[in-house]
């Protein structure tokens, strides 16, 4: 390994360090609370909060779906669903990268050239993430209480300007790819990478884009199951909890150097639920990072025993 890459591997490990210490230092501070509080684990709720969780990755697999079907390639959904969560356990490596070689891999055993699967990742990139965003945005105009004193950055309108803004942004996203394109390309090019081609019908592009929002939607639902299975009764309510993971969640995938973004999502999270959970919000972060670990290792071991079968 280079000077250089130890360098940045070493920037990488302080930071995750130090987001970690900071919240341990949340659960420690408030830990007398957390002891004393009513728990209640119930088994019902988590597993449908499980269930609902693989049900919105067979959303998201749908959506991917169509994507890689818009480049005239055929993929049966079981196959879909193994080469989006057998690579998905690549995001818990540093650099987020290796999720895209995953799919890489994967797709060239089912016939599937590197050009349309790296476009198909990009595509998935940019409309999944704006998906989430939007999800957020629209969950604070109903519960104003997401939106607190850590992230108000625009003053008592956050809210109303953060939605038109986001609005703005995926209508241009879904009917006009073209700006957003060259920016992909500009980033592209800076990283030594080739350009990406594509066009997108806009129906299609507009069903995608509503398949990875309502699989937001079925993500979130699943979260406020879990909450609800493991604190008092509608602790918060569901509306607030699919805003709060959607955003929570993209914070951690968005930060490269964190290894499944594990650090940034629960201190967001945690900084989120203050509002409804009050001292215990830091721990019930940590607790849904076992809980997707638990949904994220149960899709990787249905995929495994997906077989995938090369057409070309």
């Amino acid at each position: 390994m280079s000077h250089k890459k130890q360098v940045v591997l070493l920037i990488k490990i302080i930071l995750t360090l130090v987001i970690l210490y900071f919240l341990a230092r949340q659960v420690e501070k408030n830990w007398v609370e957390i002891k004393d509080y009513d728990w209640r684990f119930n088994i019902g709720y988590l597993i449908i909060s499980i269930i609902c969780g693989l049900l919105a990755f067979l959303m998201f697999t749908l959506s991917w779906r169509g994507i890689i079907g818009s480049f005239g390639y055929r993929v049966k959904i079981p196959e879909a669903f193994k080469i989006m969560y057998l690579s998905n356990l690549g995001h818990y490596i540093p650099g987020k990268i290796w999720q895209l070689f995953g799919i890489l891999y994967l797709t060239r055993e089912k016939g599937i050239p590197t050009e349309p699967a790296v476009t198909s990742f990009v595509i998935f990139q940019l409309f999944t993430i704006p998906a989430s965003l939007l999800l957020f945005v629209l969950s604070s105009q109903w519960d104003s209480r997401i939106l607190i004193d850590q992230v108000r950055l625009l003053g008592p309108y956050s809210a109303v300007l953060l939605t038109f803004g986001m609005l703005a942004f995926c209508a241009v996203l879904v009917f006009w790819t073209s700006p957003i394109l060259k920016v992909v390309n500009y980033i592209l090019e800076k990283l030594s990478r080739p350009p990406l081609t594509f066009h997108l019908d806009k129906k299609v592009a507009l069903m995608i884009f509503l398949g990875y929002f309502f699989s937001w939607v079925l993500y979130g639902c699943a979260f406020w199951f879990f909450i609800t299975a493991v604190s008092e009764v509608y602790p918060v309510g569901l509306i607030a909890a699919m805003g709060i993971f959607a955003l929570s969640y993209q914070v951690g995938y968005l930060v490269l150097f964190a290894p499944g973004g594990f650090g940034p999502r629960e201190v967001v999270m945690g900084a989120l639920l203050v509002p409804f959970l009050g001292p215990v919000a830091a721990a019930v972060a940590v607790l849904a990072r076992l809980w997707t670990i638990v949904i994220e290792a149960s899709a990787a071991v249905i995929s495994f025993f997906i077989k995938i079968n090369n057409n070309s």
